[in-house]
């Protein structure tokens, strides 16, 4: 009985389920009723293909593209403005209206309905028709009623005074609706001459009057400028052109487009002041037009009917010249896309750096490869795809002999690298650029791209970064040793006496010869710099007298705990305050840094101080209290000027790889 029960409850559950679903909302309700009431007209933009407004100003005819975009057809044939446009269809979509109460009186005729003061008709799939009379007396109402049908309505007045606007409201303020996206061609043609344009793989160049990459950023900015400035007016009687200078234009700019089939021509003619009322004070003379700096100028645009005015901004289109838009970089190459850095120079063998993971190695022909200063590779390619050229040489690369590029001094080549092939491609290296450097002078020197006709100028700190010595490009890391496997060292300054350590039962430093107390900290300090020795940067070849090796500063000979000796000779600083050093088994000289200099000349040996007698404080040693090894004080070189000149500008690496500066001539 139970379970008969249960089935009963849940089948007439079931039915009220079906009928609150699919029943009860046919049914309307109070609300939907009244909404229904008080909205007659029921309109849907999308529906509508064209349209009709009569008011005051005259009749406007508007028709929808199969884009979906409003054209105003007459009185005039021009793009309609979609911000009004859609302003419009917004009023109409929420257009609310009450009847007119049957006792109030009047007819239609009374209420200005007979044939409308605005008439809207809307044609589409629902035609209909709008005719609004005169104002009410309660403000901000009028009368309406719906083509057909003689009930009078109250609504408000916001579509009347849209549908009251003339011509002018209803067209399109921007000049043009190209985007920079769109044109792939531009022509402008000035009284200082013709140039062109031209975009290709999403990149801009220059193809006249001669040719050159453009900056894609500044030819983005020319087509926006010249094409969405807003108009300031709609000149209605346009017939002579010569009026507003545009028989003959001072600008006539050609925009050519992707999917466009005409060219959009736009031409600039003469300037116009405009007086806003804030311009002119009530009772001023107003001067002529010509008097006055022009605001606006008269333009044409071939896709539009007319004359318009727009802001005087556009006449930068008039000063634009073929230089005001080359791209400035020296190359334009992504970095991001590098594999291999290929520099070559007269008498020197070629050097190939490549990248290993993110570390740089040196390729080698049959050989492994070899860590470089990755720091200085990194630096290099940076500034080769993002610094800029110091000038514009010639644009035609004539005479190569008269900038020495006949015969360059160095090339840098960047390329990627695939190790396998396309239908295209072979596996190896495909270069992406490759510049030639000339003749330097001063802080600039001659260079171009092997690919392109032009000569720049660019800094001679760029030259001085791609060197051409191998041994320039050697790791950092000089020397790594456990400073606890360093047995005894010998150090010997200039002018001074050899000192000699060695450690005791404790692995203490102790003097291994005369009297004095060994600083630890200064002992320890040293062995640690010297078991981890790091360059700035590499100068070279070694060059013994010009880098003051032959009298050094400081020499350290050092013998590990397997026997194993080494030797390290510090010779003259540079202005940049680091040291020429070399490392017996590595070939080259290396700049040693401040810090580590200073380590390794500090003194060694501890000055004592005399006991305090009666109270009195210490005070320092007289010159007869001092002990048998003196400290030497820091050195530099026999004959070195007793001043540091002045510093040049230094081609910095990054702080964690720092490179050195100077670059031997090839």
């Amino acid at each position: 009985m139970k379970t008969r029960n249960t089935l009963v409850l849940l089948v007439l559950l079931g039915g009220l389920l079906a009928y609150l679903k699919w029943w009860d909302p046919k049914i309307e309700g109070t609300d939907a009723k009244n909404q229904k009431k008080s909205r007659p007209v029921q309109i849907d933009r999308d529906s509508v293909t064209s349209m009709t407004i009569r008011n005051s100003e005259g009749t406007l005819q508007f028709t929808k593209s199969a884009e979906g975009n409003w054209l105003l057809e007459s009185p005039v044939k021009d793009r309609a403005d979609s911000t009004a446009i859609s302003m419009f269809f917004t009023s109409l979509e929420g257009l609310t209206m009450t009847p007119v109460p049957a006792d109030k009186g009047g007819g239609l005729a009374d209420y200005g309905l007979t044939k409308g003061e605005v008439s809207i008709t809307l044609n589409g799939k629902n035609p209909v028709e709008l005719l609004i009379g005169k104002e009410t007396a309660i403000e901000g109402k009028v009368y309406l009623r719906v083509g057909g049908k003689d009930t009078a309505y109250v609504a408000g007045k916001d579509l009347r005074d849209q549908g009251a606007k003339g011509a002018k409201d209803w067209r399109d303020h921007r000049l043009g609706d190209l985007t920079a996206t769109q044109v792939n061609k531009v022509r402008i043609r000035t009284a200082k001459g013709e140039f062109e344009i031209e975009k290709a793989s999403n990149h801009w160049s220059l193809t006249k009057p001669f040719k050159g990459r453009a900056d894609d950023q500044k030819v983005s900015d020319l087509i926006s400028n010249a094409t969405t400035p807003r108009i300031e007016d709609f000149v209605t009687d346009a017939k002579d052109l010569a009026a507003f200078g545009l028989n003959e234009p001072r600008a006539t700019v050609t925009f050519h487009a992707e999917g466009v089939k005409d060219p959009v021509v736009l031409q600039i003619g003469n300037g116009r002041k405009i007086e806003k009322p804030a311009d002119k004070k009530e009772g001023e003379k107003k001067e002529p037009e010509t008097a006055a700096a022009p605001t606006h100028v008269y333009v044409t645009l071939s896709t539009r009917e007319g004359v318009f005015t727009v802001p005087v901004a556009i006449e930068s289109v008039l000063n634009t010249q073929p230089n005001d838009l080359r791209d400035q970089s020296i190359m334009r190459v992504q970095s991001d896309m590098v594999d291999r850095i290929t520099l070559e120079a007269p008498g020197r063998e070629k050097i190939i750096l490549g990248r290993k993971g993110e570390e740089w190695v040196r390729k080698m022909d049959k050989q492994e490869d070899r860590p470089v200063n990755g720091g200085a590779a990194n630096k290099l390619l940076a500034d080769l795809t993002t610094m800029k050229v110091t000038r514009f040489v010639a644009d035609v690369a004539g005479d190569l002999k008269q900038y020495g590029l006949d015969a360059p001094v160095a090339t840098v080549t960047l390329s990627s690298y695939s190790t396998e092939g396309t239908p295209e491609t072979k596996p190896g290296d495909r270069p992406l650029a490759k510049l030639i450097f000339g003749k330097f002078e001063g802080d600039a020197g001659y260079a171009k791209l092997d690919e392109e006709p032009f000569i720049v100028a660019v800094p001679t700190a760029l030259f001085e970064e791609a060197w051409t010595d191998p041994l320039q490009w050697q790791e950092l890391k000089v020397q790594e040793l456990k400073a606890e496997d360093v047995a005894s060292f010998e150090v010997t300054r200039a002018g001074q006496p050899t000192l000699t350590f060695d450690r005791d039962k404790d692995k203490k430093w102790k003097l291994a010869k005369g009297d004095g107390t060994v600083s630890p900290g200064a002992a320890e300090s040293l062995v640690n710099t010297l078991a981890n020795l790091r360059a700035v940067g590499w100068a070279g070849a070694t060059k013994a007298a010009e880098q003051g090796l032959e009298k050094p500063n400081v020499t350290i000979t050092f013998t590990l705990a397997d026997k194993k000796t080494g030797k390290l000779t510090v010779g003259k600083n540079t202005p940049e305050e680091t040291w020429n050093t070399t490392l017996d088994g590595k070939t080259g000289t290396f700049l040693l840094s401040k810090p580590d200099f200073d380590a390794l000349n500090a003194s060694l040996i501890e000055v004592p101080r005399p006991a305090a007698t009666n109270g009195a404080p210490n005070t320092p040693p007289t010159p007869a209290a001092k002990p048998p090894v003196t400290v030497p004080a820091p050195l530099t070189a026999p004959g070195d000027p007793p001043a540091i000149p002045p510093k040049p500008k230094l081609i910095q690496s990054p702080p964690d790889e720092p490179k050195p500066k100077s670059k031997p001539k090839p």
